[in-house]
Formats: C-alpha cells, structure tokens, sequence
C-alpha cells in the first residue's frame, strides 16, 4: 500500500500533453491544477523579453537610443559595431541574417535566442561591414527590425541574463484565482522551478529537431531528410503541411522558400550523405544539440518522478537544489558520478537504443561532447499587477532558461495555447 501511496503522489505531477511528452517533459515541478483555465496571450504584442548585459537593459538602452537617433559614430566603425535591436516575428538567427544582408558584414553574433513570437531586446555584434549606419529599419509583413547603433566596438560580457514581462488576458474569475494561487505556491518554495529545455528549442508546432538530431546520432541519412522536409504536423500552416506532402510525391525542394534549410536538401536524386556534408556544421550541431536537449529533460523528468515518489514535494525541492544541481546534457565525454543519474541514463541510451559514442560522427566530422546543465532555476523578482481582466507578470531569467517554461508551470495547460 505504501508503494501504491507513492505512485499515486507522482501522478498529480504528470503533464497530460502530448507535446510536453514529445520532447521530455513528463512533469510538472508542483502539482499540476487539472480544472479548465480560460485566457488568452496575445502573440507578440504581450510577450516581452529584454536582455540585461551587464546591469543595462537593452529595452532601455533601446528606449534612449531610439530618442537620439541611435550613435552618431559611425564613421568611426571600421571593423566592430554593437547595435541593440527590436526585433517582432523572425528568428535571432533571421535578425543577424538581415542585419548582414542590409549592412554587408561578414560575421554576426548575438549573445542568446530570442523567441521569434515576441517583442524581444537584444545586443547584436557585426564585424567587417560594408557599411555601419547609425540606425537601420527593416519591414516585411510582420516581421519588423529596428537596430540602433550603440557602440564602435565589442562589448565585454561579463553577465547577462533576460528580463520578461507577459500579460496574461483571463476570461473568468475562477482562471485569474488558478493563476495567482499557482504563483503563491512557487512563492512558497522560493520560486524554483525545473530547469527544462523550452519548446523554441524543438519546435512548438513542429517538434521535430530533436527526431532530425537523432537522425544525424544513427547515421541515418535518408531518415534525416525525411525528417527535415517531411513529417508535416497538424499544427503547421496549411502551405507548409501541402509543401510536405508535395515533398513525398516528388522529392523536389521547389516548394520550399530559397532562403530555408529545406531548398538546400529536399532536391530529389542527391546523394544523401553527401547532402548532409555540404549543410554547415553548425546546423548539423543544432540539430543534435536539440536531441541532447530532449535527452536532458528525460533525465530531469525520471529523476524527479523518483524523488516526489519517495520524498514527496517538500523534501524533493531541498534534495534536488542540494545533491543533484547539475544533471548531464549527454555526449560522447559524458561521465557519471552519482548512482541515480547513472541509472537513470543508462536506461534512457537503451531504449534511445545509442550510445554515448555515437556522439562522435566520423562521418560528417563532427564530435559533440556533452556538458552539464542546472536542473533548477530560481525565478527572480518575479511580481505581477492585476488590472480589470488581465494579469501582468514581469520575471528575470538567467541565460539559458526558457520563459515559456515558467508559463508552463503557472498555467498547466495546452502549450500551444502560449508558446
């Protein structure tokens, strides 16, 4: 009967979302609250994300600069530039691709990704330009840049973590009530939550780069493709899942737009191996650290089941943040101390049916090594304001952990409906 207690303890934190299931996520940090919540999150417009660099806010930096008409030193920018950047609706990735195209640059870095279905903040770096313009405005459909130059050089990042702030439109009394008892009860524990890979890592309407990456791990070449210009969900645009489905008629990459992955390898009678030589290794890598990142949370999610089931909620949070605050991100270097992690890893790579080794593609000359990740965040300064039918929350994040995930925990609810 004790067991049967135990189990029953950890059902009351399981997700019942597929797409959580999908990429790792089988629990909850608390119990999960199983009534209807009815709201709405408005995309981008009250999804905001800034970067602190150093203790400055780029949303405020932004602010000013937009005021001044951005640096007027530009004549100056002979090699580096630092610009901080509005971006709505494109990629970070997307951003620093535009910014190279209208300035001329020959690199572009920025310090995080940013969720494209946002209004996001952030530092651009550029060097060997072209040209450097003290402000730059980009417009297509709904996809807006504006970027203004900040600085000559390259900034020195000593520390920088994101700052949110989301506004959450509840329809009913009884939703705003769920909401706010969710965010007294992680209160009570200090604001800790599991540190899991959000849904941008995988893809919220297509979560498949963590299947493309596993692709790469077996050597699967033809079953990578397929992945990457297959596989349509129900959940994609209606042109997306016909260019899909047109892709397994004829294998052509026509369909696709010339600036995407799927134009480069989706053509029909090309050797596979060699497709997947000529795709940037740095592509290659985010595949497979998007796999990794499934790995991970799989890792995070047994560990805790196995904790509430024998410790139960108050104990689990003090034993995870004391004696397992790093867990394995799975590579070929990965090694493992303690006899929980080890376990639980080892039977993970079975039914994965790989190896660590496998992290090492001879084939496309690519080696990834694993690394260690933080399986709590602690969410700091989180606050919110209620006004009529709406609640804002404003949190701050360090590098590296997902906002969506802290949603995830307030709201336990369909995914789709805030990401």
């Amino acid at each position: 009967m004790e067991g049967i207690g135990r189990l029953s303890r950890s059902l009351d934190f399981l997700s019942h979302s597929l797409l959580d299931i999908a990429i790792g996520m089988y629990v909850y940090t608390y119990p999960a609250n199983r009534d209807s919540l009815d709201f709405v999150l408005n995309r981008p417009s009250d999804f905001i994300v800034s970067e602190i660099v150093n203790g400055l806010n780029t949303e405020e930096l932004y602010g000013y600069l937009e005021t001044v008409g951005g640096s007027n030193t530009e004549d100056g920018c002979y090699r580096d530039a630092t610009y901080i950047v509005k971006k709505i609706g494109l990629s970070s990735i997307e951003l620093c691709n535009t910014i190279k195209k209208v300035l001329g640059c020959r690199h572009c870095a920025v310090l995080g990704l940013k969720d494209a279905n946002s209004v996001a903040y952030q530092l651009v770096l550029v060097r060997n330009c072209r040209t450097v313009d003290s402000n730059l405005h980009f417009r297509k459909g709904s996809r807006t840049v504006d970027a203004y130059l900040w600085l000559c050089n390259r900034i020195s990042v000593i520390d920088i973590e994101n700052s949110f702030k989301i506004r959450l439109n509840l329809l009913s009394q009884n939703s705003m009530n769920l909401v706010k008892e969710k965010i007294e009860t992680m209160k009570k524990y200090g604001y800790t939550i599991l540190n899991f890979f959000g849904y941008q890592r995988f893809g919220s309407r297509r979560p498949t780069t963590h299947i493309v990456g596993k692709k790469l791990i077996c050597r699967d070449w033809e079953g990578f493709i397929e992945a990457v210009c297959g596989y349509p969900f129900p959940m994609e645009s209606r042109e997306a899942i016909i260019d899909r489905l047109h892709w397994y008629e004829n294998r052509s990459s026509a369909a696709y737009p010339s600036s995407s992955i799927e134009s480069r390898i989706c053509s029909k009678n090309i050797d596979d191996l060699r497709t997947l030589k000529a795709i940037p290794k740095k592509m290659l890598q985010l595949y497979v650290n998007a796999y990794q990142s499934y790995l991970f949370n799989t890792i995070l999610s047994r560990i805790w089941i196995e904790i509430i089931e024998k410790y139960g909620l108050d104990n689990g949070i003090e034993i995870i943040k004391r004696d397992l605050p790093y867990l394995p991100i799975p590579g070929s270097s990965t090694t493992v101390s303690r006899d929980i992690v080890k376990r639980i890893l080892d039977e993970i790579l079975d039914t994965e049916d790989i190896k660590l080794s496998d992290f090492c593609i001879e084939e496309l000359n690519l080696c990834i090594h694993g690394d260690y990740r933080r399986s709590y965040l602690v969410i700091e300064d989180l606050s919110y304001s209620v006004s009529d039918s709406s609640i804002k929350i404003t949190f701050t994040l360090e590098s590296g952990s997902y906002a969506t995930i802290v949603l995830r925990e307030i709201l336990n609810t369909d995914p789709i409906l805030y990401t």
